[in-house]
């Protein structure tokens, strides 16, 4: 009997290790930059913890590592260079300037810390590599604290490795694990506040509600997009107003009375307003410190730029940030096997999301909160398309990876469906298959020194 709960925690080991495994081989057989704004996000954590303005330009390091390795995208093969050659940024993608310079230094200083200590501990010498290799662990963490958050829920194990397995196989995970992005928190920032929220429930003291608030704050901060999952887990607190209280069974803990209805509604509207105005705080402090030559653009400003409202797109968007895992980000390595493994994950958790949202009414809190993340998610890209048009006048189709916050609460809800061995076994075997998929893929690639 003592050893079952030391066993209850292996498949979940094995969820991080093959998460590990993943990153680790994509890290040492994709050289090349990523497209998606890696030279920016590389030469923030470079220059970490200094903090950049917007109108900064990439630094000669960071530059000098795009020389060397290139962009995974046409056009940007590597170029002879060597130490001590002057790099001229106006020649590089947007004109040079670091895009990433809006975002608050939270992430960067972070991976940087993270990255040293990969640098002292292992053979790893570049800090290019070892930042990337930082965004295994992260994933590694949002694994951990993904599966505390299921079990406060009282999803099993089993469940949760079965789902979990399949969002570290999927080819979009792996990529925001092995690059340098602040994309590489998405499991952690959305597990983190799914958490919070859960440990306030069961105890509703003043400290923990403080937690909550602070927690939801920092998550926003790091990145914009981030906010989605605050506004879902607000928006739960809301609706779930009738929550009895846990037994000790369930949370360990002694029972507790329920959390009142105005309790509930404080928690959550502070939550979400204190997270917002922190986000919107920055944002106005960091417009304010733009230095930016206004004759001098980058590409992306006139590029997305519209004469009209984009009607279309708000259809066109309107379901983006519910499916994160749809799409992976760039193609690496054999497409039909990329996409099978990433398909495999993404349907399975748009789902158990839908279903819980739409088809279940006997599992009152998984309900509520798969609902209130598809109506997060809805809402909050439907509002980055008329906020991308107020302020920029710009318009662009949204990224399903601007909705990789919410994975982590939907691999909660998704677990919770599981309720039969049959069940349970299946997602379990397409886990693995993705997995074993994933490797071949990422084995096939050539393998490149750690320089």
């Amino acid at each position: 009997m003592p050893a079952r709960p030391r066993l209850a925690v292996l498949p979940l080991l094995a969820v991080v290790g093959v998460g590990l495994v993943l990153s680790v081989i994509q890290v040492l057989s994709y050289p090349r930059l990523s497209p998606i704004d890696e030279l920016s996000h590389l030469d923030y954590m470079l220059r970490s913890p200094t903090l950049l303005d917007p109108g900064d330009k990439v630094g000669q390091d960071a530059m000098h590592i795009q020389a060397c390795r290139g962009v995974d995208a046409e056009g940007f093969d590597p170029n002879p260079c060597k130490r001590g050659t002057v790099y001229d940024p106006d020649v590089y993608q947007e004109s040079g300037y670091n895009t990433a310079a809006t975002n608050t230094p939270i992430y960067y200083a972070a991976d940087r810390a993270v990255a040293e200590v990969i640098r002292v501990a292992t053979p790893v010498d570049s800090l290019f590599i070892a930042g990337r290799m930082a965004g295994g662990l992260w994933l590694a963490l949002g694994v951990v604290l993904t599966a505390l958050a299921g079990r406060r829920m009282g999803v099993g194990m089993l469940p949760l490795a079965g789902v979990l397995g399949l969002v570290v196989a999927s080819p979009a995970t792996t990529y925001a694990s092995a690059t340098v992005t602040p994309d590489a928190l998405g499991l952690v920032v959305g597990a983190v506040v799914l958490l919070a929220a859960l440990r306030w429930e069961e105890r509703p003291t003043k400290a923990r509600a403080a937690v909550l608030v602070a927690v939801a704050a920092i998550v926003a901060l790091i990145k914009l997009t981030n906010f989605v999952v605050v506004a879902a887990v607000a928006l739960y607190l809301l609706l779930n107003r009738a929550r009895a209280a846990r037994s000790e069974t369930d949370t360990g803990h002694a029972a507790t009375p329920p959390v009142s209805g105005r309790s509930r509604t404080v928690v959550a509207l502070a939550t979400g307003a204190f997270a917002l105005f922190a986000a919107a705080a920055w944002t106005v402090s960091s417009n304010a410190r733009n230095h930016q030559d206004p004759d001098d653009l980058p590409d992306m400003a006139t590029r997305f730029a519209v004469d009209a409202f984009p009607w279309r797109g708000l259809f066109d968007n309107a379901f983006s940030l519910a499916q994160p895992l749809q799409s992976p980000w760039v193609s690496v390595g054999d497409p039909t096997l990329m996409f099978f493994s990433n398909t495999l994950a993404h349907l399975v958790l748009t789902a158990g999301l839908v279903a819980a949202a739409l088809f279940v009414t006997d599992r009152r809190r998984e309900t509520l909160l798969a609902r209130s993340l598809l109506v997060a998610a809805v809402v909050f890209s439907l509002g980055l398309v008329v906020l991308g048009y107020a302020t920029s006048q710009m318009y662009f189709p949204l990224p399903n990876r601007y909705g990789v916050a919410i994975v982590a609460p939907a691999a909660v809800v998704t677990a919770s469906m599981l309720r039969s061995r049959i069940s349970v076994g299946v997602v379990l075997t397409l886990a693995v298959l993705a997995a074993t998929v994933s490797v071949v893929r990422l084995a096939g690639l050539p393998w490149v020194p750690p320089t």
